[in-house]
Parts: structure tokens; C-alpha cells; sequence
């Protein structure tokens, strides 16, 4: 569709899609709910804490620090190494 051809409202008429009775502004109990709408998805979304306690919690990341520690050894031992 060319919007050059499209019917064109006459700036002289006013918008019947706004109410001249309606408020522009938002209520501020109505911002209030919203912004508690908001907070109260994004709680719902968040990700929930950690089944294990702390020790473990602790206990698997140092397992996995120490695994990544050697890998990165390994590579670099293998990447310093002289090529026959």
C-alpha cells in the first residue's frame, strides 16, 4: 500500500479516538500499581536459590577451579613443547 495515496485526516478535525472528557496523566495509585505489577513479575521470574549449603556449594567450584587449573596447564605445556 502507498501511504501517499492513503486517506489523510484534515488537521482541522479533531481525533475522535481521544476522549476530550479523558485525563491524559496517570494516576499516581494507577503508576503505584503498575510499577508493583512489574516487581511482583519480575520476582515471580526470578531463579530460585541453591538447593546445597554452602560447604557444597564451596566444595564444587573449588573441584571445578582445580579442573580448569589443569586443563590450562596441560595447554600451555602442550603449546610450549618443541615440535619434532
Amino acid at each position: 500500500m502507498n501511504t501517499l495515496l492513503a486517506p489523510q485526516r484534515r488537521s482541522g478535525l479533531p481525533d475522535t479516538l481521544r476522549l476530550p472528557s479523558r485525563d491524559t496523566r496517570t494516576s499516581l495509585l494507577d503508576r503505584l500499581a503498575l510499577h508493583l505489577g512489574v516487581r511482583l513479575l519480575l520476582w515471580s521470574t526470578r531463579t530460585p536459590r541453591l538447593a546445597d549449603d554452602r560447604r557444597r556449594h564451596a566444595q564444587t567450584y573449588r573441584h571445578q577451579e582445580a579442573t580448569a587449573q589443569r586443563e590450562r596447564a596441560y595447554l600451555r605445556e602442550a603449546s610450549l613443547a618443541p615440535r619434532p
